[in-house]
């Protein structure tokens, strides 16, 4: 089975192509990025616009071109304009893939690793052409393994990002903890 046969696979969009010329009412969005918040204008009503704008959505699993890792979008990043450094994975039938699994099959899987090696081009900056990425192969194991790996990923995602915001707590305390010392 290919890619393709479970997702429809797209690509973000250039940020400095949106167009908001004039007479077209406008609102600030957030940008979707694994590190940094960031916001842009773009059309109000994104349906009217001439231009197909992605924005995340729950379930999507977003693949970043510059690192080669991959994120499914959660709750908190539904809405945000998805740039054209990330390939759109968006499964087509959850019944068959858990996108908590395919997300750490992109992610972690050795066997995805090689076929992005393989379809990677470039000499100075590699980039995956979307087409090559639509055909890669893939042996998914029964949707009742993909729900048991799926739900040990969720589950360490959640656990590494409750370690980040207790280390960015303790930093905190610190930090205030030095300034009391001082005063």
């Amino acid at each position: 089975m290919r890619l393709e046969d479970i997702a429809d696979i797209g690509q973000g969009i250039p940020l400095n192509r949106i167009r908001t010329g004039k007479g077209i009412k406008t609102r600030e969005e957030y940008v979707y990025s694994f590190e940094k918040q960031a916001k842009i204008l773009i059309p109000f009503d994104i349906g009217e616009a001439d231009q197909k704008i992605p924005l995340a959505e729950e379930g999507m699993i977003l693949l970043n071109l510059t690192s080669y890792t991959a994120k499914k979008v959660i709750d908190e990043d539904r809405g945000k304009v998805i740039p054209s450094n990330y390939i759109i994975i968006d499964i087509k039938n959850n019944n068959r893939v858990d996108p908590d699994y395919l997300e750490w099959y992109i992610d972690r899987s050795q066997g995805f690793a090689r076929e992005l090696h393989r379809i990677k081009q470039g000499s100075t900056i590699l980039s995956i052409p979307i087409n090559e990425l639509r055909r890669v192969k893939l042996n998914l194991p029964d949707i009742q393994f993909q729900r048991r790996l799926g739900a040990v990923n969720r589950l360490n995602r959640v656990r590494n990002e409750l370690y980040m915001e207790r280390r960015e707590l303790i930093e905190k305390l610190l930090l205030t903890m030095e300034d009391d010392m001082y005063d």
